[in-house]
């Protein structure tokens, strides 16, 4: 990591973070004058804007190719704080033909972030060279469109768009940039179409109202999702229709009333706007402008069409009228749909209008379903089992609108987002405690559940997504690191960098990243700053291929500083075994530090010693795992010290015990004392009562051997060894 890109490691300007100007979408220009290196191959000049490509949420600069400088290249760069799907797909193939703009080359590149005085703050974004289209772009600088007959428009546009959608079918990426501003022409200023790129910014970010769906069109941009081609044809199907008519038609009209349009009367209705169109292209066109996805045309409807085939015409998906209208914030509803869209706008009303009469006897009564006053008392029922009594009213509002509004997105105050845009919105938030906050309480309350419950269809990414909410369930609510909301953010979208404080700027969307970033953060990191928190942890468990939770168990209890220490060095080392990693000497020199306080707590000063040179032996081959097996709590040395100092300490209770009994007159207790001196009489006089015997008989002539000659000392010692407890012999010897 640091061969490739020698200016990480520099510090970061305290106070200032150019990551929360990009989710604004907008990145500052810095007058850095050296270039940016992208592969050997591609030089970037972060400090030449070209706004005329800019794609999205992405940005562009001036690039230059080193082995062909005749090849006019430029570079968008991607925000720094959100998935970026490019990065994994455009690899997986070769650019594709001219009919749509493809990387010829993609990365991740050192990128000035930030400026401290005269100092450039250094970062790392994602970055895509592409190559600069031969033609002009369809839509003028002031926002005109050439208008094209029907034969133009098959030939030019629709063509191309069955070898875009083909190609990217096999890719498994949808386009989900498909919109007149993004159409190129292949040369020139005429001829046949080509589509603009797709992969430097979110999917669906970008795209105006009209050319979306109706659920995408109420999401939050960034909570759109990856979509699927349906989303794609759709996209299609309403950029024909402004090619066709030569103009948006609904150009004059707000979001909010395009949407409301589209509920009321159907996405063709409202596009078309009254225009006559021949009977050809209408068919095409509410082909793929149905609302209802089921009914939507496919590739091969489109495929069959352009060949002459006829299909049965696709009625328009309009929701069921009630018998009379809902009065709801000055305005008349009188379908589901549209009144479900208007309370996610005004949600303090919508609580207001759940608990009136009004409400409850249109519900019941407008549109002839007898099962409607059990699926309210359903309503109000998981409303009130998921989630604290504060919320209920909230919760209750939410899942009226899953109800009602079929395929609108979730919507909870002042969160609106598709199932699979959940990950990007809260990627997108993360740093605005209220959004997260109520993106946690929908978690919590089981709302993407209730909106699965209540599709008929769903994708097979749907269906992934349902796995990964089960999962999401269980670790939510934990509070140590690792867990909480931290390790959602994680699990709903793999693909987003790792969020931590002290690699942020790194963009590490993968592990094998992680570690090196984290080298190369220290130097700007304050003295003292350990390599973990809740970010790393939870970015750690999602990215591994086991579950991880007997190893976050160490970080829970930050007040066992050397347990906490201990996990930390074995998530490392967990890491760094999978990726095999050994080029990180910040790092390895920052745990040699963080562990000291590990060292300390063994009790044999030798075996600290000895420990404490081990570590620093394998700190200069940075390997994690060996200075592991020297601390591991179920270690070899851990058990010997262990049991070496509970013996220790069972000695010194003994000594201790024999000392508090000397000190307390247990020596020279007078009972005591008498009865030793009894027992010693009696030996002794029996001693002596034996030695005179021997003697008398030996007197009379008789052969008894002599008994040994008795001393002062034997005594002692025998009353010593027959009389005292082994317990006091330590105390007794030190009375001799």
């Amino acid at each position: 990591w640091t061969a490739r890109t020698p200016n990480l490691g520099r510090q970061f300007l305290p106070g200032i973070r150019p990551r929360d100007l990009e989710r604004l979408g907008v990145m500052a220009v810095l007058s850095v004058k050296e270039a940016v290196e992208l592969g050997e191959r591609y030089e970037i000049a972060p400090s030449q804007r070209l706004p005329a490509f800019d794609s999205g949420m992405a940005e562009a600069y001036v690039a230059t190719d080193r082995v062909d400088p005749a090849t006019k290249v430029f570079c968008l760069v991607s925000p720094g704080h959100l998935a970026i799907r490019g990065l994994t797909i455009a690899p997986a193939r070769n650019a594709a033909g001219a009919y749509l703009m493809w990387p010829v080359a993609s990365g991740i590149v050192d990128w000035p972030v930030g400026i401290d005085g005269g100092e450039v703050l250094w970062g790392r974004r994602p970055a895509f060279i592409y190559a600069i289209p031969a033609g002009e772009r369809l839509v003028g600088a002031n926002g005109q469109m050439p208008q094209m007959s029907e034969s133009q428009l098959i030939k030019s546009f629709i063509q191309p768009a069955i070898h875009l959608l083909r190609d990217l079918i096999l890719v498994g990426c949808p386009h989900r940039a498909i919109r007149p501003q993004n159409l190129f022409y292949q040369s020139g200023n005429s001829g046949d179409l080509m589509f603009g790129e797709c992969l430097a910014s979110p999917p669906g970010t970008a795209q105006p109202v009209a050319c979306e769906t109706v659920d995408n069109a109420i999401s939050d941009p960034v909570g759109r999702g990856v979509g699927s081609v349906a989303d794609d044809l759709y996209a299609i199907g309403a950029t024909a229709l402004m090619l066709y008519l030569g103009r948006d038609p609904v150009s004059q009209s707000t979001d909010e009333q395009i949407i409301n349009a589209k509920i009321n009367m159907g996405s063709f209705s409202t596009l078309a706007g009254g225009e006559k169109l021949a009977p050809s292209l209408a068919e095409m066109f509410r082909g793929l402008l149905c609302d209802k996805v089921a009914d939507r045309w496919t590739i091969k409807h489109l495929e069959g069409w352009m060949t002459g085939a006829h299909f049965n015409p696709t009625l328009p998906s309009i929701p069921q009228r009630a018998t009379r209208p809902l009065k709801f914030c000055g305005g008349e509803y009188l379908n589901k749909p549209a009144l479900a869209h208007a309370m996610s706008h005004h949600w303090n009303e919508a609580m207001v209008l759940l608990t009136g009469g009004d409400f409850d006897n249109w519900f019941k009564r407008g549109f002839g379903d007898e099962k409607a006053g059990d699926k309210m008392l359903r309503v109000t029922g998981l409303a009130n089992a998921y989630g604290p009594a504060s919320g209920i009213r909230d919760r209750t509002v939410s899942r009226y609108i899953i109800l009602m509004g079929g395929h609108l997105p979730l919507c909870y105050k002042d969160i609106r987002t598709s199932l699979m845009g959940m990950g990007s919105m809260l990627s997108h938030y993360f740093e605005r405690s209220e959004k997260v906050q109520q993106i946690a309480e929908m978690m919590q309350a089981r709302l993407p559940h209730a909106w699965l419950e209540e599709q008929a269809n769903l994708r097979p990414d749907q269906m992934q997504l349902r796995r990964a909410l089960e999962m999401i369930d269980k670790v939510i609510d934990r509070q140590g690191p690792g867990y909480g909301i931290e390790r959602v953010l994680y699990e709903l979208d793999r693909g987003t960098p790792c969020k931590s404080a002290l690699i942020a700027d790194y963009y590490v969307f993968t592990s094998v990243d992680l570690l090196p970033a984290i080298d190369a953060a220290i130097p700007g990191a304050p003295h003292g700053t350990l390599p973990m928190d809740r970010h790393i942890a939870a970015f750690i468990a999602v990215n591994m291929k086991r579950s991880m939770d007997n190893e976050l168990l160490g970080l829970a209890n930050k007040t066992d500083d050397i347990g906490y220490r201990t996990a930390i060095l074995r998530l490392i080392a967990i890491v760094q075994r999978v990726h095999q990693n050994y080029e990180l000497p910040r790092l390895a020199q920052v745990i040699v530090e963080m562990l000291e306080p590990v060292i300390l707590a063994f009790h044999n000063s030798g075996m600290r010693d000895h420990i404490r040179s081990e570590i620093e032996k394998h700190a200069k081959g940075c390997r994690f795992d060996e200075m592991l097996l020297l601390l591991d709590q179920d270690g070899a040395l851990r058990r010997a010290d262990n049991d070496g100092f509970a013996h220790a300490v069972q000695e010194f209770a003994n000594l201790e015990r024999g000392r508090s009994w000397l000190a307390n007159g247990g020596l020279t207790e007078i009972t005591r004392v008498r009865g030793i001196a009894q027992r010693a009489a009696a030996i002794t006089a029996a001693l002596f009562s034996r030695r005179h015997v021997a003697d008398d008989r030996r007197a009379r002539g008789r052969h008894v051997p002599r008994p040994p000659a008795l001393t002062y000392r034997g005594v002692v010692q025998f009353c010593r060894l027959s009389l005292f407890p082994q317990s006091h012999l330590g105390a007794w010897s030190q009375c001799q």
